[in-house]
Parts: C-alpha cells; structure tokens; sequence
C-alpha cells in the first residue's frame, strides 16, 4: 500500500529515499500520477530525466510528440497522428466542457512550457483537462492579461529542455510539443480568451477600429466620438509615411482603406509597423515611437474599465493620476465620474 506523508518534510523524505519507487508505480501504470512528488519538486527535475519518465509510461507517443514533423507551428492539427491529437479532436460543439475536470496552470509560477509537462506528472487521473493562464508577450505593466502582442512570452522557453532536444529551439516549439504531449496523456488543453490587451498593444495599434478611442487636451478629454478611430489611422499612417516601413523596401499600401483594410493581412501590418515578430527589441522600440506620436496629439486607446456604470470616465487629476513612464512620456490615469460600488477602472487595459 502506498504510504502517504502526513506533513511538509514527511513527502521530501519519501521522495529522496524511494524516488525510484514512486516513478516505477508511475511507468508501470499502477498510479496515474508519481507519487509523493511535490510539484516544486517536480519543477525543478531535470529534462532528461523527465524525459525517461514519460518514455517509461508512454512509450513511443513522447517521441511522436517530440518529432520535428509535429511540433511545426504551421502544421494543422487536423494533420498530427491520431495518438498525439486532442481527445475531443472528433467533437463538434464544446459540450464536453460540462463535465470535464479542469487544472488551471500559471506558466508563469511554474516559469517555462516545459514545467507544466513536470507538474502534470503530479496530477492524477480524473484531471482531464489543462487551462492555461495568459500565454502572450505582456505590456508595459507586465500583467499576463494586458498582452502586448500575438506572440508567446519568451520568459516561458526553457533553454534546458532545448540543451536535451535540440530541435526545441523556440518558445513555438516548445508550446507545440507539450500540448502534443498532454494529448498523449488523454487530456484537452485550453487557455484564456482575452477580451482586452494592453492599451498600446500591437493590436490596438494596427487594428484602430477594433478599439475605442479618446483625445486628451491636459486634463480635458476633447473628443470621444464613436469615429475617432478613423482620425487615429489617418495619424498611423502619416507617422509610417515618416518613419518608414520597419523593414527598409517593404511596400506597403499607402491608402488608409487598403492599409487598415481586410485585403493587407495583419501580419504584413504588424511587420511594416513594428518589424520582425522575433525581434522584440525593435517591436518594441517602433511601437514606443508610434505611441509617443499619438500621444503628441491626444489619442489614448480607452481604459477598460469594471462594474456599473462602466461608463463616463474623466482624468484623474490628483498627484497620483500622473505617471511618466520609461520613455519620459507622460500619461494620465482615469476615474469614473460615479462608480458604482465595484466600479473601477483598469487604467493600463483596452477592451476590444
């Protein structure tokens, strides 16, 4: 009969005295998860020795997960084998979410893609299902729902798992494969739908109206009208006219019609506004010049904001409203005019 710790230490003693026991329970199939294994624990096993463990409880799913063929970005999911595709692959509607049993996982508190592949191997069975927390590159507060862009967080690429499969050499990888990996176990794997980005997201930026839109005068906001965001465009497009396409020679269209139109795909938009998705760096740096100009003329994505009334916002014109940030930039905070008991508003946030 497995013996079960009653306290703390108790579980880091079984585990550093039979840990080889704990695992043959695991690969043989006898427990559905390894046990006495604490997940801070867990988080800090090496690759290799991950690795083995998988191999001895899946067997030749973890290479198929692991091959070069299926952890492809831009290979479909409907073309992975049938051993690392998701359980409910075959469904058409999401009914078997009323029944599933769900973990929900920080990556972040976990640290890498990689580390919730360690810390499933201390869920057991009857968790059917992975949610994964906010996945995307943050903004400026650093927040995991105020996601800057569409592309993952690098923070969450782990260089060990790289060292032990060399082909792992990007945070797309690496997502793609332990999803792969977490189908083989039998489980579905979901993640936030975001209904907001950061004020100044990429997508704000290259999608004005998607988003609404204000124009500050100081303390005074001087125009929230419901087209604003056609006068926004109209300034992001003299601004690329003058700072030149992020990419020297890229041809771009010169029609505000066509440049924000369905026609010029968002990821020709997105590179001849900020350039390379894998040069963070000089995203980052384009979209700071592309905000500072806008701010030069007042317009502000809207600050989402929480509870009734939801709407009427003014500056916030006490000491603590006025931020300046990084860039010397400065910005204000807003306030609801009468918030209602749980109203608020979440100044670094833009709704869709």
């Amino acid at each position: 009969m497995l013996h079960v710790p009653r306290v703390y230490r108790g579980f880091h003693d079984a585990w550093e005295l039979r840990q080889d026991e704990h695992i043959a329970e695991f690969t043989s199939g006898r427990a559905s998860f390894v046990p006495n294994l604490l997940p801070e624990t867990a988080v800090g096993l090496p690759a290799d020795t991950v690795l083995t463990i998988l191999k001895g409880r899946l067997g030749d799913r973890v290479d198929m997960a692991l091959d070069r063929r299926h952890i492809d970005p831009e290979v479909p999911a409907a073309e992975l084998p049938a051993e690392i595709a998701s359980p409910v692959a075959g469904w058409d509607s999401g009914r078997w979410l009323q029944t599933t049993n769900m973990v929900g996982i920080n990556v972040r508190t976990v640290q890498t893609f990689w580390s919730v592949i360690k810390y499933l191997l201390t869920v057991p069975a009857p968790i059917t299902s992975v949610h994964l927390l906010p996945i995307w590159e943050p903004g400026v507060v650093e927040s995991l729902y105020g996601m800057a862009s569409w592309r993952l967080n690098s923070e969450f690429y782990d260089a060990e798992l790289a060292d032990a499969v060399p082909h792992l050499d990007s945070t797309e990888a690496q997502l793609r494969a332990v999803v792969n990996l977490i189908h083989a176990t039998g489980r579905t794997v979901g993640m936030d739908v975001i209904p907001h980005t950061d004020r100044y997201s990429e997508m704000s930026l290259a999608q004005p109206r998607f988003f609404e839109w204000l124009q500050r005068q100081d303390l005074r906001i001087v125009d929230h009208s419901d087209n604003l965001h056609e006068d926004v465009e109209v300034e992001i497009l003299r601004w690329l006219e003058t700072a030149g396409p992020a990419s020297p020679g890229v041809e771009y269209p010169t029609e505000i019609g066509e440049f924000f139109g369905d026609a010029f795909d968002e990821a020709d938009r997105l590179r001849t506004l900020f350039g390379s998705p894998s040069d963070r760096i000089g995203r980052h740096r384009r979209r700071g010049d592309l905000v500072a100009y806008l701010a030069s003329y007042g317009y502000e994505p809207v600050p989402a904001t929480m509870g009734t009334p939801f709407r009427h916002i003014e500056v916030d014109t006490r000491n603590q409203g006025l931020v300046v940030d990084a860039d010397g930039n400065t910005w204000r905070d807003y306030v609801l005019v009468k918030p209602g008991p749980f109203a608020r508003v979440f100044n670094p946030l833009a709704r869709y």
